[in-house]
């Protein structure tokens, strides 16, 4: 899977384009802000359905947004002369699967935060990183170092907590997995919590895929990737039928719909472009935990969502256990620097 294509005029291009941090941190933001209100603009387009409903919706608003964000890198290809080079793009396996994960992991994200707990969705599927390791290490054998090891592990532990296998009640541990245990605000919680942990794992498969083909101009990939993800996200409501729900959307409903397809669409995915262009990927990956605390508030002051202690720890561990290697290696290039400068 290891193709590769020759671009020389990009590679012209990048050898003197110079990064405007202060605008990729600006953007950065905005596109984590967008990305952390998907749960909240998905719950008000699912206002009033009812729950069999919301399980599948998903599909459906995750098309929308994908379809969106298909047509604004449409304009970008436009704007920036680059349809040339999207049709002189060789397409790969890697390019496809890429897209394709991406949508599926919406899919079932946007079903989630409507089942359980806005940061139960989002703590899951921030366990991305760890699934992409895990693949890289059986298909690209890359070495884990025993650090790095100790990240995946507090990862997989938080998950463990966030998913309720970890537990603590009457003052004692317990583990396994309750499928009975549910509210009556989340009567599908545990289904909920289920795909949580799903869009994780489509989340890193596309986060793995994308290690590939890194030749791809990156408006010219996010366009392929749009493409594949509106495709999976269409065929997914196609299997799942959620037109049931779509059928009793409200003028309401389809204002929170367009909210979701335009800031958690094309607004979020358009400025994560800009980032990509002017951060280098350290700091890029940095401020894109900014979309947990935006999630995790929404759910609180909106939703009026209450963490369990246990849940709280799982949260803090995933994103603590995903953010530390991304401080390790500012620090270690940090140190590279000013050995160099000596």
């Amino acid at each position: 899977m290891n193709d590769t294509s020759t671009t020389p005029d990009l590679k012209a291009a990048d050898s003197t384009y110079v990064m405007d941090k202060r605008l990729g941190a600006i953007a950065m933001i905005i596109s984590a802000t967008g990305m952390g209100l998907v749960g909240t603009f998905s719950r008000g387009a699912t206002d009033g359905l009812i729950p069999d409903d919301k399980a599948v919706i998903g599909s459906f608003l995750a098309s929308g947004r994908m379809l969106t964000g298909l047509v604004g890198f449409t304009v970008l290809l436009l704007v920036t002369r680059k349809t040339a080079l999207f049709r002189a793009t060789r397409l790969s396996p890697a390019i496809v699967m890429g897209g394709i994960s991406i949508g599926l992991s919406l899919g079932c994200y946007i079903s989630s935060t409507l089942l359980t707990t806005i940061a139960n969705a989002v703590f899951l599927i921030y366990t991305g990183p760890l699934f992409c390791t895990i693949l890289a290490r059986i298909f690209r054998k890359e070495r884990i170092s025993p650090l790095s090891g100790l990240f995946l592990l507090i990862v997989f532990i938080g998950m463990l907590m966030t998913i309720g296998i970890i537990d603590y009640t009457d003052g004692s541990f317990s583990f396994g997995l309750d499928l009975s245990v549910s509210s009556s605000d989340y009567p599908k919680k545990t289904l909920g919590d289920l795909l949580g942990l799903l869009s994780g794992v489509f989340y890193g498969m596309a986060l793995f895929f994308n290690g590939y083909r890194k030749d791809v101009d990156s408006i010219v990939r996010g366009a392929w990737n749009f493409v594949w993800a509106s495709v999976a996200a269409l065929g997914m409501a196609l299997i799942l039928r959620p037109w049931h729900g779509v059928s009793a959307f409200t003028g309401s409903n389809w204002g929170s719909a367009a909210l979701l397809f335009i800031f958690s669409g094309l607004v979020a995915l358009g400025f994560l472009v800009v980032a990509g262009r002017n951060l280098p990927a350290v700091e890029m990956s940095t401020i894109s935990y900014w979309e947990c605390p935006v999630a995790v508030i929404c759910g609180m002051l909106i939703f009026h969502e209450q963490l369990t202690p246990i849940g709280m720890i799982g949260g803090a561990l995933i994103v603590g256990g995903g953010f530390a290697p991304i401080i390790v290696d500012a620090l270690a290039r940090a140190g590279k620097r000013s050995v160099a400068t000596a």
